[in-house]
């Protein structure tokens, strides 16, 4: 079932939180609301599960209009930030929560729940209290008590903000798993690049209650419409750069200086951004090769080592190589940067 957001405005008081926003999510997909703290992700994830009251615009399930629809009458399924399992309930119980609210016949209920506990990995623990179980575990079976109820649509609100490195990639795995299974609708809300890239068929990325860009991961990592996009989903290098009247393709301009050759996605004139990801970056030590820069710390990561450089003028660069690193490349050694013109970009500032 798709989602159709036309027009939405939402305020707190006298203050926009969402402005005009518009959005088509499609049906079974896996969709997520992606931004910093503040931008409105959550606000727009509660309107659309009916907790948050719409100034104006329309929200539509499938065609029906559900702008005024009661939170209970929607149909949805809820993973929460902090679980919001009842301590007192068994796990069996908290799982069939929705369905006795539905009113669901106690036989079909035992069948329901226990397919929904085997499907999470968690048949073994109906009997336990949340308080007996780990965080990941307690998400599983949030993740199960949502989806026993057949929701047409299944909302998650960082659902995986609480659990630690392990734990997070690993009920990422089981989320993206049910998902496609079930084929559900859902929306998703985080402000982690990461978990958006590896989990979404489509993201927005939101600023201040508006989409900045909508697209799927990869067209985002790749083609980002802004600095503020590049930055947010994955890191970036930005820098301030003067550039002539160009029409959308190859670009040449100078940096400190120095000529680069780069890539505008769209018409450019006058003052620009220079997009630069870390690893697009090369360091060269050959004499008079790529724009000269000085090392000013580096970290070494296992696959990678991370260099912190600075340009003549005094800007700053993060380039990532991957491999064992040179060991000429120590602190303070003078090098050359070279962009890669394909994946370098110019957009308006």
């Amino acid at each position: 079932m798709d989602i159709r957001i036309e027009n939405l405005c939402i305020s707190y008081g006298k203050q926009r939180v969402i402005d005009g926003l518009s959005l088509n999510i499609p049906p079974g997909g896996f969709f997520t609301l992606l931004g910093p703290s503040g931008c409105g992700k959550t606000t727009l994830l509660r309107a659309i599960a009916g907790f948050t009251p719409i100034a104006s615009g329309s929200l539509r399930f499938g065609g029906h209009d559900v702008t005024r629809v009661p939170a209970h009458q929607r149909n949805i399924g809820m993973v929460f930030q902090d679980y919001a399992l009842f301590p007192n309930r068994s796990v069996f119980d908290n799982t069939a929560y929705g369905l006795r609210a539905r009113k669901v016949a106690a036989m079909h209920i035992k069948q329901k729940v226990t397919s929904a506990l085997e499907r999470v990995g968690l048949a073994q623990y109906a009997a336990r209290l949340p308080a007996e179980l780990s965080g990941g575990q307690r998400q599983r079976v949030a993740l199960a008590r949502a989806l026993v109820i057949e929701p047409q649509v299944l909302l998650m609100d960082e659902p995986l903000s609480n659990l630690d490195a392990k734990l997070r990639i690993q009920v990422r795995q089981t989320i993206a798993e049910l998902q496609r299974e079930a084929g559900i609708t859902t929306v998703f809300v985080t402000h982690d690049q990461e978990e958006a890239l590896a989990l979404s068929d489509q993201i927005a990325v939101l600023e201040r209650g508006r989409v900045a860009q909508l697209g799927t991961p990869r067209a985002i990592y790749s083609q980002p419409a802004s600095g503020y996009v590049a930055d947010f989903i994955g890191a970036a290098n930005l820098l301030p750069v003067q550039c002539r009247a160009s029409e959308p393709g190859p670009v040449r301009l100078q940096l400190d200086g120095h000529p680069i050759a780069a890539h505008a996605p769209a018409p450019l004139a006058g003052a620009a951004v220079l997009v630069a990801r870390p690893e697009d970056i090369l360091l060269s030590t050959a004499p008079g090769t790529g724009v000269p820069a000085r090392v000013l710390a580096l970290q070494y990561l296992g696959i990678k080592t991370s260099y912190r450089v600075e340009l003549p003028g005094g800007g700053l660069l993060n380039v990532d190589v991957h491999g064992e690193p040179a060991a000429a490349l120590a602190r303070g050694a003078q090098v050359g940067l070279v962009f890669d013109s394909r994946k370098t970009l110019v957009l308006a500032s």
